[in-house]
């Protein structure tokens, strides 16, 4: 049980890396099976919620993160710094820098941008950087596929 607590974060971050092929199609069905705006808010509310979930288990999970772990996320970090538009912000995050959280969270990954936070900012509470995440990666994410559904469903 202390090893799946202690290697949670990095799972979570994996999670968010191949959520696309996996959530995404989901959603876009439901939306399309339900239809119009009823299915993009039942999308958006339910894929947003599990988001939430994902990424406060993270956030406490991360209290106690082993050195495998932080390797991972040095690596992610060093990839995602890199990038030509969002390198920049990747450093950047946390609760005092809520446009770069939120940045780094819809295009990136919302457990990366609290992650990175834990670690340059270990006094924070996070719980503003926390929602801006949250919000970010489930409102675009799940707006997108469900509407992509809906869209599709409604077009036939």
């Amino acid at each position: 049980m202390r090893a799946a607590r202690l290697a949670w974060p990095g799972l979570a971050l994996a999670i968010t890396f191949v959520d696309d092929f996996v959530a995404g199609p989901i959603l876009a069905a439901t939306a399309g099976f339900v239809g119009g705006q009823g299915g993009v808010v039942l999308g958006v509310a339910v894929f947003t919620a599990l988001v939430a979930l994902l990424v406060g288990s993270a956030l406490l999970a991360s209290r106690a993160m082993s050195p495998d772990v932080q390797a991972r996320i040095d690596t992610a970090v060093d990839s995602a710094s890199k990038r030509r538009v969002i390198g920049r912000y990747v450093h950047r995050v946390g609760d005092d820098h809520p446009w770069a959280t939120a940045l780094v969270a819809a295009i990136i990954s919302p457990v990366l941008a609290v992650l990175l936070a834990r670690m340059a900012h270990p006094t924070q509470k996070l719980l503003r950087t926390s929602v801006v995440a949250v919000l970010a990666y489930g409102l675009a994410f799940s707006l997108f596929y469900s509407g992509l559904g809906a869209g599709a469903a409604a077009a036939t």
